[in-house]
């Protein structure tokens, strides 16, 4: 009977373990995939080496060479008895660090077939081994699975002891494992509704620690720098909640049913599938019907339906004005396709309309991402969806706002530059404006985060441009001489940290009229090599023209925000498109990026006046520590420099160029011969001393002087 039962097990053990190998391993192959490497070497350590071999040998056979189980099961046993030894024996030694640290080299798997104290340890690790000598020496070829069966019960009942044992507390290991992952997983969706409550409740600030400065969000804290600064962030609870309305959805199925009929009249068989509802716009998704006629059979003299093919989109957006007069609306939008979805986009005004507050936008866990990865967050506002649109000037990396009177440009500025502050300290990002109107940035004068005062005068923007260059050109001589290629790289390597530098102007065309040729120059040049130091640039204008947004700037300025204009030529020049002429003013934009082929249309964030003055008022209040300057004027008006030597190369060049041009102004001598402005001025007043060229302004273009041979 015995003889028989020991048959048996040897005939269909392999058979049955091999069953439940390939029905275990897809369920542990899911329950691994999250953190596969950190699971296995908890659990196994340094004994995934032993086991691997024999899974692989195991499988291979299963696959290849069925016959071995057949032939030498004692190999198959004796070597998984073999692997277990290992892993006890390996159980025995701790390294000194590391997560091993308090299992073993062998994981946690290992202590149940060695492991501490030793007087345990060591007779599981001996039992296992004469275990494997009993299945390896005991003459299976003599006597067959019988014997064997006799041999282990003879000589191996403490290694079998000691698997019984292992096995048992594998399966109990296993069973806590999976009630941890399920507290886990309990545990993270509390985290997570309490994340969604805090949106929605408001509650204490924390304590800020002056040595690591911190913001406060929705009642949590999070950490905006990456080093220590004894400068303190504004509390985002200087900011106000806003209300927000929704159309009624009686309103939206009307709308969509007068979408549906109207089409149809004409012919066109639509289905609406999609509506969102954003603050300003809402937007119907048309789905294009089939197109079918009837069609009389000569042969059964029948009519019958035939199908046409799709509705073209062509048809949709020619029935714009039909629309608009069944909706009683002025302002439609159709975007022929909306980027990854199969429907036409239709925008409509919102009937409820509502304000987009800052606060929305910068407490979005998107923005909040942006600072903790030391960005520049920009809350531009929310979407057609309602959906908060966060943008990171470090990736634009510059940006153009057009628009006509009134369109929001100005408010938008003020967005922009309130969510800078309310996320960089002065200490990282620090600025300079331009603002020729005198209205709009001058409230912003003292705050520490500029370098000098709100600059409105237009004869002294090109001194700025000019002192913004030097600064670009010797943050290339620092990073030439560390050996980095950007100012990450830089900040990385030094303690003395170079912050980022942002110049707005607020009305570029004011500046075109007085200096356009030097003014462009100058902004071109920082746009193509300013990114690398640091530099970006935010120009805004009211009156985009092709005089004022040139070819060569805006090919440079990848980041384009255009609010409602008066023609559809201006639209082109802001957007290469149309559009912009159809927004409905009052914030209401589109954005496009070097991200986003297509442009994104965009309710802005509006900031409150008590809001602007406390957050104004927060960083004035602020005493911090002293703060590197910016030289605006030219270093050779404090001190003497040498002049420049009448052999000199430079100087024989700038000859040659006043014998081919009619004018030369510094920027052609700096383009020209690849030199700073400084030394571009130095050369001008030599060849002004030489009569080569006339006498004129500092910084502006030059008539030269044509003598007769």
């Amino acid at each position: 009977m015995k003889t028989v039962l020991f048959s048996l097990t040897t005939r269909y053990g392999i058979w049955v373990l091999a069953l439940l190998v390939l029905v275990i391993a897809p369920a542990a192959t899911l329950y691994f995939m999250v953190d596969l490497r950190e699971r296995l070497w908890t659990y196994l350590g340094y004994g995934y080496l032993p086991v691997g071999m024999w899974l692989t040998a195991f499988l291979a056979s299963l696959i290849f060479a069925r016959h071995s189980f057949r032939e030498h099961p004692h190999y198959w046993v004796g070597s998984a008895l073999f692997a277990m030894a290992v892993l006890g024996g390996l159980s025995l030694f701790y390294p000194q660090f590391g997560t091993l640290d308090e299992v073993g080299m062998s994981g946690s798997w290992g202590t149940y077939f060695g492991g501490f104290p030793l007087y345990l340890g060591i007779p599981k690790i001996l039992g296992l081994l004469i275990l494997v000598a009993a299945v390896f020496l005991y003459r299976w070829h003599v006597t067959g699975s019988g014997a064997a069966a006799a041999s282990i019960a003879r000589f191996g009942w403490l290694g079998l002891l000691a698997v019984g044992k292992g096995i048992v507390a594998l399966y109990g290991m296993i069973g806590g494992m999976l009630r941890s992952t399920a507290d886990d997983k309990k545990e993270g969706s509390a985290q997570e509704a309490k994340g969604q409550m805090g949106k929605m409740l408001e509650s204490e600030d924390l304590e800020v620690v002056p040595q690591k400065p911190m913001a406060t969000v929705n009642g949590a804290s999070f950490d905006d720098g990456k080093s220590a600064s004894e400068w303190m962030l504004p509390s985002l609870d200087l900011l106000e909640d806003g209300t927000v309305k929704t159309a009624p959805q009686e309103t939206l199925n009307e709308m969509s049913d007068c979408i549906e009929s109207t089409l149809a009249d004409y012919g066109v068989d639509v289905s609406v599938k999609d509506i969102k509802t954003g603050p300003r716009i809402i937007r119907f998704g048309l789905v294009p019907g089939r197109i079918k006629k009837s069609r009389e059979s000569k042969t059964e003299g029948k009519e019958s339906m035939v199908d046409m093919g799709r509705v073209k989109v062509q048809s949709i957006v020619s029935r714009e004005a039909d629309l608009a007069l069944a909706l009683k609306t002025s302002s439609l939008r159709i975007q022929p396709q909306v980027p990854g979805e199969g429907f036409v986009g239709l925008e409509v005004p919102n009937p409820s309309p509502s304000v987009v507050p800052l606060k929305s936008v910068v407490t979005d866990p998107e923005f909040q991402k942006i600072v903790k990865h030391g960005g520049l967050p920009i809350a531009l506002g929310q979407d057609t969806s309602g959906e908060p649109v966060v943008a990171n000037l470090l990736s634009l990396p510059h940006l153009l706002v057009a628009g006509s009177t009134g369109s929001g440009k100005s408010v938008c500025i003020n967005s922009v530059v309130m969510s800078l502050l309310l996320s960089n300290r002065p200490d990282r990002l620090r600025m300079l404006m331009v603002d020729p109107k005198r209205v709009e940035l001058t409230p912003f004068n003292g705050i520490p985060h500029l370098y000098a005062p709100v600059i409105v005068d237009p004869e002294e923007v090109l001194d700025v441009l000019a002192a913004l260059l030097r600064e670009m050109f010797r943050r290339y001589k620092l990073m030439e001489d560390v050996g980095v290629r950007n100012i990450v790289g830089y900040n990385n390597k030094r303690d003395a940290k170079l912050p980022y530098a942002l110049l707005i102007i607020d009305e570029l065309a004011d500046l075109m009229m007085t200096s356009g040729f030097e003014v462009e120059q100058s902004l071109v040049r920082l746009a193509q090599l300013g990114r690398a130091t640091g530099i970006h640039l935010i120009l805004c204008t009211q009156r985009p023209s092709v005089k004022v947004v040139t070819g060569l700037l805006k090919a440079n300025i990848p980041g384009r925000i255009a609010f409602a204009v008066a023609s559809q030529v201006d639209s082109r020049v802001i957007m290469d498109g149309s559009g912009a002429d159809k927004l409905l003013g009052k914030g209401d934009m589109l954005y496009l990026s070097a991200q986003s082929p297509t442009s994104q249309r965009i309710q802005g964030t509006f900031v409150a006046d008590s809001e602007f003055d406390a957050v104004i008022d927060f960083w004035k209040e602020q005493k911090g520590p002293p703060l590197p300057a910016m030289p605006m004027t030219e270093p050779d008006e404090d001190e003497q420099y040498e002049r420049v030597p009448e052999d000199d190369e430079l100087l024989q060049k700038a000859r040659e160029m006043c014998e081919k041009y009619q004018h030369v102004s510094p920027a052609v001598l700096q383009r020209r011969l690849q030199i700073g402005y400084t030394r571009a001025m130095h050369l001008l007043e030599v060849l002004e001393e030489e009569g080569l060229v006339a006498a004129g302004d500092p910084g502006k273009s030059r008539q030269v002087v044509k003598t007769a041979d």
